[in-house]
């Protein structure tokens, strides 16, 4: 599969890394977005030095390391009794940086291993070099060595870069001969996370998802418990939180009772799944009261696995793929359809503070509208100047005037506006009727459908080179 999108990461992480002064550089995401193959890429093109850390023992730890280095610098191998020998033999190699791949497993294995590395930093490596690349998957692990002010690195780091997801724009340049449907379809199922992609790529979409995710040799059907496994102690809670959320619910009064709790239990555990795991949001209303917040993904991945794939894992172990996949296909378009908004929310984004169609497009933030009574609203973008409403439909036949005329109606029921103008907005996979057109040219209504979302991504996220990197 071609490595497309990060080039904009690399020429940052380059940067930092060529200067005139050593650096000290975080590079941290979850796992599976292609921290290591960046990390690669630079280390070849800037004469630096990959090394990975075991998830052993200390002195287990530092004899892997030794042998890394050897076999890298085709040198012989030296023993490293203490951290203190490995952190001075980085200093006598020569290479321009040393990438610590998987660094939370140091703080794990051994927190005084931190400390030397403090101290070597500040004695001497933050002059003479190397630069170095702390890179590591646990996020909230990572951002305790050095967010904190009591951390050992904190106020030292020259270079800081979250890797998160693709959007729907990079992903869809993982398939350059798709139509644009089938490619959102594919980024509704394998999310915008890059290694999952390539179970999809070149192959029939039926043919993917039972060779990820249903088949006796799937490798994607343990992938989210896997994840849970390596960065918990204790997964089951926060494994019945993301089925809850897969299947629907998003509220933290309707995830406590389903899951089983008193109110305030799930606090820990939602945080761990926002702050340390990346893997759920809180979603706030735009215009709307914050207390109506709602749990949801931060990656559709996850959605469509706890959606289809986590309940029917004992079905999938007899040899009923078929079966479940059946089912899937039946309920395909409308989980599709959730997703879709979000892909009409990004496109908007990347037009933001210009113009589509003629129309101005300008907000502070975008997201959807709901209220206590059960209306929603699929994009709500509020800016200084103007509020923009709008329903987003991936229905198979064109979209006609009704949907406009509900969608002004449920307008008038938005609060927050104070006066702004309003302009209405229609996503539409199949386009619209010819009644639904006149009135919206009448109106100033946006109409946007897939062609209109290829052409915004085409044009703000086109295909690059690493000497034209992508924003």
């Amino acid at each position: 599969m071609e490595f497309v999108n990060r080039f904009q990461e690399i020429a940052d992480l380059s940067q930092a890394l060529t200067g005139h002064q050593p650096a000290l550089v975080r590079l941290y995401g979850r796992r599976r977005l292609g921290k290591t193959e960046i990390l690669q890429k630079l280390c070849k093109e800037h004469d630096g030095l990959y090394l990975l850390l075991d998830e052993t023992d200390p002195p287990r730890q530092r004899a892997s390391l030794s042998y890394q280095v050897a076999h890298e610098q085709h040198t012989i191998q030296l023993p490293y009794p203490q951290w203190d020998a490995f952190l001075d033999h980085l200093t006598q190699l020569g290479v321009r940086f040393v990438v610590l791949d998987e660094f939370q497993r140091l703080l794990t294995s051994d927190p005084q291993a931190i400390s030397r590395l403090q101290h070597h930093w500040d004695s001497r490596m933050h002059r003479s070099g190397p630069s170095l690349v702390l890179c590591g998957s646990s996020i909230g692990m990572m951002q305790r060595v050095t967010q904190k002010r009591s951390a050992p690195l904190f106020g030292r780091l020259s270079a800081d870069l979250r890797l998160r997801p693709f959007p729907y724009a990079a992903v869809r340049l993982l398939y350059p001969d798709l139509p644009e449907e089938d490619v959102i379809r594919r980024f509704a199922i394998f999310g915008g996370t890059p290694y999952y992609h390539q179970f999809s790529v070149g192959r029939e979409l039926h043919r993917a998802v039972l060779e990820a995710f249903l088949a006796s040799t799937a490798p994607l059907i343990e992938e989210p418990q896997n994840l849970l496994r390596l960065e918990l102690k204790a997964p089951l809670r926060h494994n019945s939180i993301l089925f809850e959320i897969g299947n629907g619910t998003h509220d933290l009064p309707g995830l406590e009772s389903k899951v089983g709790v008193p109110h305030g239990g799930l606090g820990p555990y939602l945080e761990t799944l926002r702050h340390e795991l990346d893997l759920v949001r809180l979603e706030n209303p735009i215009l709307g009261a914050r207390k109506r917040a709602r749990y949801v993904f931060t990656d559709s991945f996850f959605a469509f696995y706890y959606r289809f794939v986590f309940d029917n894992r004992p079905r999938l172990e007899l040899g009923r793929a078929d079966q479940v996949w059946t089912e899937i296909h039946r309920d395909l378009d409308g989980f599709v359809g959730l997703q879709f908004e979000q892909v009409a929310r990004q496109a908007l984004a990347l037009v933001n503070g210009g113009a589509v169609k003629d129309i101005a497009v300008e907000f502070d933030e975008i997201g959807r509208w709901w209220n206590r009574q059960g209306l929603e609203i699929d994009i709500a973008a509020s800016g200084p100047k103007q509020v923009l409403l709008g329903e987003v439909k991936w229905s198979s036949k064109p979209v006609g005037l009704g949907l406009l005329q509900a969608l002004e109606e449920k307008s008038q029921r938005v609060e927050g506006i104070d006066g702004r103008p309003v302009r209405h907005l229609l996503v539409s996979r199949s386009g619209f009727e010819e009644g639904l057109a006149a009135a919206a040219r009448e109106r100033g209504v946006l109409l946007l459908d897939l062609a209109d979302i290829a052409a915004i991504c085409e044009e703000r996220y086109a295909r690059r080179r690493p000497n034209t990197p992508a924003h």
